[in-house]
């Protein structure tokens, strides 16, 4: 179970890696998706060091996060509304999902990956304003 816990969220987190757009030329070939991402990765980390990603790489997946965020607000109602049919637990789903943000970005991030203090900040202000601004106009 737990095995497939992380393969799920493996498979999740590196999304936007594997879906990466922007064509690069690796060992003289043309490329998209991951190893053009690591190629764009790699140059990020030589010109701005270990965590940084510079601003397009920080955009592109600012962009995810954001989906993902709009995403999750619909699941979330969705669940709620039909599995409970009730107010009360979206808001706990909310308050769980912001509960699980804040350990991934500010613990589990900066331990595993290194990230950088300013990117969690980014990345966890990308997840929940939306969801608070949802709130707000219910």
């Amino acid at each position: 179970m737990r095995s497939t816990l992380k393969n799920t969220y493996a498979y999740f987190i590196t999304l936007p890696d594997r879906l990466y757009p922007f064509a690069c030329e690796v060992e003289g070939q043309w490329v998209r998706g991951r190893r053009s991402y690591e190629q764009a990765l790699n140059r990020a980390i030589d010109t701005y060091g270990l965590g940084r990603l510079g601003y397009k790489l920080s955009l592109y997946r600012g962009v995810f996060h954001f989906i993902g965020s709009i995403l999750f607000i619909f699941l979330a109602t969705l669940i709620s509304k039909t599995f409970f049919g009730s107010e009360t637990a979206l808001y706990v789903l909310f308050c769980a999902a912001i509960a699980a943000l804040t350990y991934q970005e500010f613990y589990l991030h900066p331990k595993r990956y290194g990230q950088h203090l300013k990117k969690g900040v980014a990345d966890w202000l990308t997840w929940v304003i939306p969801v608070v601004i949802y709130l707000f106009h219910q």
